[in-house]
């Protein structure tokens, strides 16, 4: 085990350091100051498992002294990859996910292959051997590259060809310049980039058309029939991308969304053991990953980082992520947070252990009318739909939200009390600090074992029953858990209303307009949460849902009457 005085020998300067046991490294890493970066590592072994390990399997350290943090990164990145060191996150995804490689021969063909440094165009990465296969088994089926490595001159064709997997070059049946035009479209399917190769795919298939060639023109009609519908899922996919690498963190929990052809093509999760080691992973990924034409991440990357990467290849670094990308990219991400992650931070900002159940509660209602409430159930990462209950308000009428609350909650109190439903942990109420007076007084009028938050809508701030405000845009895995229970509070509530105000053919306002029948009113009702919403609409929205805008001109004529 190294001591505090062998770790203070080292220099102020920067470089990179390696703790060996015996002559074998088990972690390498860099520093602006050596010695104040190794003291750190001793610090924090008192309280970090992973440090002590490091500190007590290590019999010596030595280390590399750079001119500035830049090469630091460098020799780091080119160090790790070499040996390969124990308590190393980058190197366990440094060494490469599996990559598509049309080569450069006379007669090109694909490959699967890992690393970077290979003569041809890469395509990829591919979170998993099988897909890799799986695109290249298609490229032989439609664009019949050969399926010989290294290609051999033969006189006959083996049975590829007369599976249909090859179109045999080794043999002289077909020419070089078909045979590079199938090239040039396995590329454009990789790529996305279609529009180039179609005209000449339409005009080679004429031509074979009048030579009688009806084999070759079958090929050459897959062939554009795979690049148009590539082209129309193009054209429908709605996102802003062309080629991208989507890195985004909820926490310790890092998303990969790849996205190709302006389509998202594969994703991977991954819970990273220290938020600390983000970079380090981005890194390992990148060192034998091609860098896409554009990098979008939520996060703050170091100078030294996006230097090293720019020395990697050219790309474009984004950070406004489209907002219903956003929300897809975190609801994927939702269904991967780690357990010991929510503990953690249940543990770290709230202080209170990991509630097993989570009850959420929202109310709504139509201009006071049709009030409703419901409870929805989260357990253990994920909601329980079994478990959600709605409520109609029936002790009041008009717009009190507060005495709404109460009902609903009193009623789901005497229930818990009863021994009818399983015992919450927590209650997450809608709103501010009125609601949770509310939530807290029905709760200890029953006696029951909850505690009881809110979380205000605008501000997305969490309020404990003691009155602790947290900000939960600063604690993005606390936010995916309370935010998720709360939407979908509000999105059953509010469903419930709206069944009840179609189901019971109520009289509101736009049954006491002239010209709104019941497909109108259904329209509005399914596309607008209330008549508000409705009145502020574009005339082009409503005419994409197919509501004339006399209709609202109509209705606000009538309000202000």
């Amino acid at each position: 085990m190294l001591s505090l005085e062998e770790l203070q020998k080292a220099p102020e300067k920067p470089g990179v350091y390696i703790f060996k046991k015996g002559k074998k490294p088990i972690y390498i890493g860099k520093a602006k100051s050596l010695r104040d970066r190794l003291v750190q590592h001793y610090r924090l072994a008192e309280k970090d498992s992973k440090e002590r390990a490091i500190i007590e399997n290590s019999t010596s350290v030595e280390w590399v002294i750079t001119r500035n943090t830049f090469e630091a990164l460098t020799l780091e990145v080119d160090l790790i990859q070499l040996h390969k060191p124990r308590y190393n996150v980058l190197h366990k995804y440094g060494g490469g996910y599996p990559l598509l490689l049309i080569t450069e021969d006379a007669y090109p063909t694909v490959r699967v292959v890992r690393g970077t440094e290979h003569a041809g165009q890469l395509f990829g990465p591919f979170f998993s051997a099988s897909k890799a296969k799986r695109v290249k088994r298609l490229i032989h089926r439609v664009f019949k590259l050969r399926t010989c490595d290294p290609m051999p001159i033969r006189k006959e064709p083996c049975m590829d060809y007369h599976l249909g997997l090859c179109s045999a070059p080794c043999c002289g049946l077909i020419d070089r310049d078909a045979y590079r035009l199938s090239v040039r479209s396995a590329v454009a399917l990789l790529s996305g980039e279609v529009s180039g190769v179609l005209e000449e795919l339409y005009w080679r298939i004429e031509k074979e058309m009048h030579s009688l060639n009806f084999e070759r023109c079958a090929m050459l009609r897959d062939q554009i029939q795979a690049l148009e519908n590539l082209s129309k899922g193009q054209k429908v996919s709605g996102l802003a991308y062309g080629s991208a690498d989507i890195l985004y963190t909820i926490g310790r929990v890092l998303g990969i969304f790849l996205i190709r052809s302006g389509r998202l093509v594969d994703k991977q999760v991954i819970t990273l053991e220290k938020e600390e080691e983000l970079e380090e992973f981005i890194l390992g990924f990148y060192y034998s990953s091609p860098l896409p034409q554009s990098l979008v991440v939520n996060f703050e990357l170091s100078e030294e980082a996006l230097w090293w990467l720019s020395q990697r290849g050219n790309f474009e670094l984004k950070r406004d992520i489209d907002q219903e990308l956003e929300e897809l990219i975190e609801e994927n991400l939702g269904e991967h947070l780690d357990p010991a992650v929510l503990r953690d931070e249940f543990h770290r900002i709230l202080s209170i252990p990991l509630p097993e159940r989570i009850e959420g509660f929202d109310i709504s209602h139509f201009y006071g009318e049709y009030t409703v409430g419901s409870c929805v159930v989260w357990e253990m990462g994920a909601m329980n739909k079994k478990g959600y209950r709605r409520y109609r308000v029936k002790n009041f009428e008009g717009i009190d939200d507060y005495r709404a609350m109460e009902e609903v909650l009193t009623r789901r109190a005497r229930r818990l009390r009863e021994g009818e439903e399983r015992m919450p942990d927590l209650w997450l109420i809608d709103g501010g600090y009125g609601q949770l007076r509310v939530a807290v007084r029905v709760r200890d009028r029953f006696s029951l074992p909850i505690k009881v938050y809110a979380l205000a809508k605008e501000e997305e701030i969490l309020i404990s029953e003691e009155g602790k405000e947290i900000r939960l845009s600063q604690y993005p895995v606390l936010y995916r858990v309370f935010g998720l229970i709360r939407d979908e509070a509000h999105r059953f509530a509010l469903t419930y209303n709206r069944k009840l105000r179609l189901r019971e053919g109520i009289s509101d306002v736009l049954d006491r307009i002239k010209g709104i029948g019941e497909a109108k009113k259904k329209l509005i009702y399914r596309n607008f949460e209330n008549l508000y919403e409705f009145l502020k609409a574009d005339d082009r929205t409503l005419k994409r849902l197919g509501i004339n805008p006399s209709v609202r001109q109509e209705v606000a004529r009538y309000l202000q009457q």
